[in-house]
């Protein structure tokens, strides 16, 4: 029997201030006829089974947000603690892509083995960059930061489309937002779950087959809709990566948890 894992979704920012047509490749849709504010919750994912603890992607840091003039509700190593992760005790790490938001804190994993597609990397430290809309996402100096960490001999870049994490957990890279973005699937007792994260940024984009304007391959990014949902057993299992129905349609971790961690499986 495949391991059966455990999946928890943590906050550490929300931000309300854009609006439908800032949130859909092409601008606000045909239908839609107030462009209503579409607000946004940030996460970072936390896998427990029984080859130990898993982290998908490390979020924001305290100081690229205060660059950047984002407010975050707690720390990435507050809201773990929350479900009784010590950060620094972690086993694996998978950066899904290097966007600011999703890969600023790998200091916080000082025993982690990382993981990532070897495309973000060359895409990161590539030509590309010169293009500012491409490199707007990004922080250069979390860019070398992940560099460090493959002098270190610590990060595994990985080539092939499939990534086995452990039993029941497996890295797809998909492209498309980014060129290395990579989704997590994942065994638990609900049926396959696909940790989607920015390759679905919200549920009602993949529905409309209309992927957030931020984007490396539209193509490439339309096809990671349909992948998400054929690695999920229900529609349902299909985590998106910035939607605050994650924490609606999901429980609370624990008793005083609400908003903070949610448990996804």
């Amino acid at each position: 029997m495949t391991a059966i894992w455990e999946a928890y979704a943590i906050r550490f920012a929300t931000m309300s201030a854009r609006r439908a047509s800032q949130v859909f490749l092409g601008g606000l849709p045909a239908d839609m006829k107030d462009d209503p504010m579409w607000p946004f919750n940030f996460y970072v994912w936390c896998l427990k089974g029984p080859a130990g603890t898993i982290v998908i992607d490390t979020g924001a840091s305290t100081a690229t947000a205060a660059k950047r003039s984002f407010p975050l509700l707690r720390t990435v190593e507050e809201g773990l603690a929350a479900i009784g992760v010590d950060a620094a005790k972690v086993g694996t790490v998978l950066l899904t892509h290097l966007h600011w938001d999703h890969a600023g804190n790998p200091a916080l994993f000082t025993g982690a083995r990382f993981h990532m597609h070897r495309q973000e990397m060359n895409y990161v430290t590539g030509p590309a960059m010169r293009h500012a809309f491409l490199r707007g996402g990004y922080d250069s100096d979390e860019i070398g930061a992940v560099v460090r960490l493959v002098h270190d001999g610590r990060l595994k870049l990985h080539d092939s489309k499939t990534v086995a994490l452990a039993e029941g957990v497996v890295g797809h890279h998909v492209g498309g937002h980014t060129a290395g973005q990579m989704l997590v699937r994942v065994n638990t007792r609900r049926g396959w779950m696909v940790i989607a994260n920015d390759s679905v940024a919200f549920r009602e984009g993949r529905r409309r087959g209309l992927p957030f304007p931020t984007v490396y391959n539209v193509a490439d990014a339309l096809e990671a809709f349909d992948t998400a949902r054929s690695l999920a057993d229900a529609e349902d299992l299909v985590i998106p990566g910035h939607d605050p129905w994650v924490m609606a349609a999901h429980p609370p971790a624990a008793p005083g948890l609400d908003g903070v961690a949610h448990r996804l499986d």
